[in-house]
């Protein structure tokens, strides 16, 4: 996969003609898939007819860019995958430092013996099997954590506590 990812800002290149050229490597066989990243519903559409969109990432999670609810439901709808990033660090990645667990996310970690990342995860997980998370990590035991985040399931009482 190949994920064009747009910025915003002046001067830049339309979205159509810059995907278009990845739709070009694509036709050609040196491209498999490609995605989109950074994206609003409405860029998805605009490109749509170049070449099929098969994953958007975008930041996203539990306390961060909740406005997106809809848009992962319809990407979900679309048989597009969604690959929220920074979903561990909410709000709070712009200082460097993973979102403090809030009062909620913590109550639901010990009530699993879980730590809160991993109800956030788990909690991304949730939303939809087309919804993908990529923590990333150095250390073999936040990996391990990680994994076994995918095996937590939340309760709908859980998910109704969550912000």
């Amino acid at each position: 996969v190949v994920n064009l990812r747009l910025g915003r800002g002046p001067g830049a290149v339309p979205l159509a003609e810059r995907f278009g050229a990845l739709a070009e490597l694509r036709a050609a066989g040196l491209i498999r898939h490609l995605g989109l990243s950074n994206v609003r519903p409405e860029q998805v559409d605009e490109v749509a007819g170049i070449a099929p969109v098969v994953c958007v990432q975008n930041n996203y999670g539990l306390d961060a860019y909740r406005e997106q609810d809809a848009f992962v439901r319809a990407c979900g709808e679309r048989g597009i995958a969604y690959v929220p990033f920074f979903a561990l660090a909410g709000t709070g990645r712009e200082a460097g430092a993973s979102a403090a667990p809030g009062a909620a996310v913590e109550a639901v970690a010990r009530a699993h013996g879980v730590t809160p990342q991993q109800v956030r995860l788990a909690w991304t997980l949730h939303q939809g099997p087309h919804v993908l998370a990529i923590p990333g990590t150095g250390d073999p035991a936040h990996l391990r954590e990680n994994i076994a985040a995918a095996a937590l399931r939340l309760t709908p009482e859980d998910l109704n506590r969550l912000p």
